[in-house]
């Protein structure tokens, strides 16, 4: 049973969003003893990983470059960075099955050289929405990231029902993706995120303090933050901390005015999970409904307490397991409520009967294993 994954970065270190669900996805294939062949594109900080090997029957990179001549293109810049002759050759040498990860990767779909062939694209977001969003969430005093989301945006909802009417499957992370891409395609399946958890760990008692986390850098999670500063943590006395890849100096300077509130810069993937463990509440807010939310998913399997808002668990089935606040007066009350509070184990009992079969690394790649179709040999 071999599989082509083309994945839009390299997916180890799993130290975000969309890389962590690829690795743990393809080990979740390989346990099932499907033979990956992976495509990765290499760009930024990240370099080739022995680690692929344990998972991969192949592991092939290609430099990815992001010159600023791709951007008039009329494919958006994520989807014209990533096309490489070396790629199509490498995927024309068989006849197996294709997964291409993200819109990112996705612009080979319609390609004459390609056809017959089974392809199936991995919708981590609507993609269109995300970088609309992006553009909504990026300060007026940032105009060339303002007007680069906003464009991509464009091109991204242009080409997108070429990609879906090319596609033979699409899969989803969220309900509402699903539900958005069924009105185009009717093979659309909903598989939740791949995640580094089996089981749920969530410690009984109580911790000592609130944690927020994410990559810093992203405009939603740098401004979440933020917002949780000033309307939230500096008007109750708890401990706080914020931790998270690549925090903006913004941020830095905020979080110096207030003694109970901690940064936690670049945690490794060992220190964020101590840091989620060991919080008596995790506090997770978005502006966005888009996004895989895998550190809701971490969280509850390893954390106490969850505040969320309500975008924060839109289309995951989860909120039965959180504390669903949105305004900042809600939340405070909330987190005052529960901050002396002990977690309970009829807690982590309600927490294991939806996340540990809904959520199950092994269950979902099983379900994904019935949508592909494999060829002998």
């Amino acid at each position: 049973m071999f599989l082509h994954i083309v994945s839009f970065d390299i997916p180890y270190p799993a130290n975000y969003g969309g890389v962590i669900v690829i690795f743990n996805q393809i080990k979740a294939l390989h346990k099932q003893g499907v033979k990956v062949i992976l495509h990765c594109f290499q760009y930024g900080d990240r370099i080739p990983q022995t680690e692929l090997e344990h998972y991969c029957h192949e592991v092939h990179y290609y430099k990815r470059s992001r010159s600023v001549f791709y951007q008039i293109s009329l494919l958006p810049f994520i989807m014209r960075t990533r096309e490489n002759s070396n790629l199509l050759k490498r995927l024309r040498k068989d006849n197996h099955p294709i997964l291409f990860e993200g819109m990112h990767t996705a612009a080979y779909v319609w390609h004459k050289k390609l056809r017959g062939r089974q392809k199936i694209v991995r919708m981590h977001n609507v993609e269109w929405q995300y970088y609309e969003n992006l553009s909504r969430l990026t300060p007026p005093t940032e105009p060339l990231e303002k007007t680069y989301y906003f464009v991509e945006s464009i091109k991204l909802q242009r080409i997108e029902p070429k990609v879906v009417l090319h596609t033979d499957e699409i899969l989803t992370l969220s309900m509402n993706d699903t539900n958005y891409y069924k009105e185009f395609k009717a093979n659309t399946h909903y598989i939740p995120a791949f995640h580094p958890n089996v089981t749920v760990e969530s410690q009984l008692g109580r911790g000592e303090y609130v944690l927020f986390h994410g990559k810093l850098s992203v405009p939603d999670n740098d401004q979440a933050a933020t917002w949780l500063i000033e309307e939230v943590f500096s008007k109750i006395d708890v401990p706080f901390i914020i931790a998270g890849m690549e925090p903006t100096g913004h941020l830095r300077d905020l979080v110096q005015q207030y003694e109970h509130i901690q940064l936690i810069e670049n945690p490794d993937e060992r220190r964020m999970n101590e840091l989620i463990t060991s919080a008596h509440i995790n506090l997770l807010v978005s502006f966005q409904a888009a996004g895989i939310k895998l550190k809701l998913i971490n969280a509850l399997f390893r954390g106490r307490f969850c505040v969320v808002n309500n975008l924060m668990v839109s289309g995951t089935g989860l909120a039965k397991l959180c504390y669903v606040r949105n305004s900042a007066a809600a939340i405070r009350q909330t987190i005052e409520a529960l901050i002396n509070a002990p977690f309970e184990r009829s807690r982590v009992e309600e927490r294991r009967t939806l996340l540990e079969t809904e959520f199950s690394n092994e269950l979902n790649a099983k379900k994904l294993m019935e949508i592909i179709k494999f060829q002998n040999g």
